[in-house]
């Protein structure tokens, strides 16, 4: 139970990490940085790099889903 506590440690500092780079558009260089002071292989980080992309594309599906349901 411990070591899943330390796993769920690492992926919230992982996901803001991320988070936060995307929303300032670091360079991919500036990602990599950041995520070694988090992680052994900033290559472990992919899947949280991708739950991050599928987020993005959920908000913006529904912005579009929002809009067009509104009032005619």
């Amino acid at each position: 139970l411990q070591n899943l506590g330390k796993i769920l440690e690492a992926f919230e500092a992982v996901y803001s990490c991320l988070k936060q780079a995307r929303l300032q558009n670091a360079s991919e260089e500036e990602i990599r940085r950041g995520l070694e002071k988090l992680v052994p292989r900033a290559s472990d980080c992919f899947e949280v790099d991708q739950l991050l992309y599928f987020e993005e594309q959920l908000h913006t599906i529904g912005k579009g889903i929002k809009m067009n349901c509104g009032p005619n």
